[in-house]
């Protein structure tokens, strides 16, 4: 099987990782403190250009170019600096989580998330509860009623054939006594 540069690359790291001890968990949460922490170094390094550009003036004045050896000698040793630099970076990293999880707004954050979830979670079951009361309401409305020809309204209070007649929009309801109301929904 022919594996690209990449993934050469990509199986050296992790193959040269084992090799110093790292568990492949380790390694994956390590990486993304080392992302953090390269962030983190990134930020700093950009702040300090203009600094390192006047600097670096100064230094290719005096420029000596490495010989074959020295090239050579630098290339070998990169694998343990490279190693090094993780190690580093993912160190960094953590302080960066660590210093954010301890911050006063991260834990008000998080505490205002605690909150809001079970302020969610109660509306939720507010909501539930007065859908659930309102089908309640409807079946019992419904059984009551039943089919309006099978309704018996003489055995109904005048307040719940006012509120029939009120439902259905009858004229003249609030002066009907019971057997008006009665007469009056039966030809609705």
């Amino acid at each position: 099987m022919n594996r690209s540069t990449p993934e050469r690359l990509t199986r050296a790291v992790v193959d040269n990782a084992r090799t110093a001890g790292r568990a492949g968990v380790s390694l994956l949460r390590d990486g993304g403190y080392a992302t953090i922490g390269a962030t983190d170094a990134a930020v700093s390094y950009v702040r300090g250009v203009g600094t390192r550009a006047n600097e670096a003036r100064g230094a290719l004045r005096s420029l000596k170019l490495p010989t074959p050896t020295e090239v050579t000698e630098t290339l070998r040793g990169l694998g343990a600096e490279v190693e090094e630099q993780f190690g580093s970076l993912a160190g960094r990293g953590r302080e960066v989580v660590g210093s954010l999880q301890g911050s006063r707004a991260t834990k008000t954050a998080v505490q205002r998330g605690h909150v809001a979830r079970s302020q969610v979670k109660a509306a939720t079951t507010s909501v539930q509860r007065a859908g659930a009361a309102t089908i309640d309401a409807v079946d019992e409305a419904a059984d009551r009623l039943g089919d309006r020809a099978d309704v018996d309204y003489a055995d109904m209070t005048v307040e719940e054939l006012r509120s029939i007649a009120r439902a259905r929009d009858l004229e003249g309801r609030s002066d009907m006594n019971k057997v008006e109301l009665v007469e009056a929904l039966r030809n609705a």
